[in-house]
């Protein structure tokens, strides 16, 4: 894990006000492409950024003086355990916004899986947003809320799904970030190791899975970084342990 080499590319007009009360807590914001998005003022107040691959972005317990928008390229959320296991949270793509926390300190690390432009925004700004605009406000209010369901289910997944259904739930998150909901080929910017640690298992453990699928024609595996989903209502009945 290498340190913060960030690189400034562009830089846009930043607010000179004071702190606000902060108004979002930790949170991805999965944007939905439309014109009158609530989110779009925070286009005002973004610096440009870029990591290279494998860079930390921030540490766990630094303070929390950013949000992150994802312009291209894929960030994981993780946390170094006493023993020396990690475990990855999350990972964020492209129109993703994380960081947001409610807390002074970062609860989680956040390094660059491959070579990343950010736009980060300064905590006080998005404050100060949150209070004058209640639209916005109202955005990250529900955004907080698919967080919350959407630590409810990596629980679920991570305490009680088996082996094969947490790997076929993992694949079926990212066909839909991919917008592959319905089959065809998906991109995976994270490696298996990755993986592996996001659905709590071995790498031998993720690499076998993927070969059982791939051998029931399930799933085809171009390459380390995409897989071909073939039969999609398999892959749910896997999911849901129907199969």
């Amino acid at each position: 894990m290498t340190g913060n080499l960030a690189r400034t590319v562009a830089t846009r007009p930043a607010l000179g006000r004071p702190a606000w009360p902060v108004v979002a807590g930790a949170a991805i914001i999965r944007r939905e492409a439309r014109p009158d998005d609530e989110l779009r003022v925070l286009k005002d107040i973004g610096t440009t950024i870029s990591f290279g691959r494998n860079e930390t972005i921030f540490s766990e317990g630094d303070a929390t003086k950013y949000a992150y928008k994802v312009v291209s390229g894929a960030v994981r959320q993780c946390k170094l355990l006493s023993d020396g296991r990690r475990q990855v949270t999350d990972f964020f793509m492209p129109d993703d916004l994380f960081g947001f926390t409610e807390f002074g300190l970062h609860a989680f690390s956040a390094e660059a899986i491959t070579h990343v432009v950010l736009i980060r925004y300064a905590r006080s700004h998005v404050d100060r947003l949150g209070d004058e605009n209640m639209l916005f406000r109202r955005k990250l209010t529900m955004v907080l809320h698919e967080r919350v369901s959407h630590i409810q289910n990596h629980l679920v997944m991570l305490g009680r799904q088996t082996v094969k259904e947490r790997i076929a739930s993992f694949l079926l998150q990212m066909a839909e970030r991919n917008g592959a909901a319905h089959g065809g080929c998906i991109d995976l910017p994270m490696g298996r190791q990755d993986i592996a640690d996001y659905l709590a298992l071995t790498i031998e453990t993720v690499c076998r899975s993927l070969g059982e699928l791939k051998r029931a024609g399930t799933i085809g595996v171009p390459n380390t970084h995409q897989i071909l989903i073939n039969d999609v209502d398999t892959l749910r009945a896997v999911a849901e342990g129907e199969n």
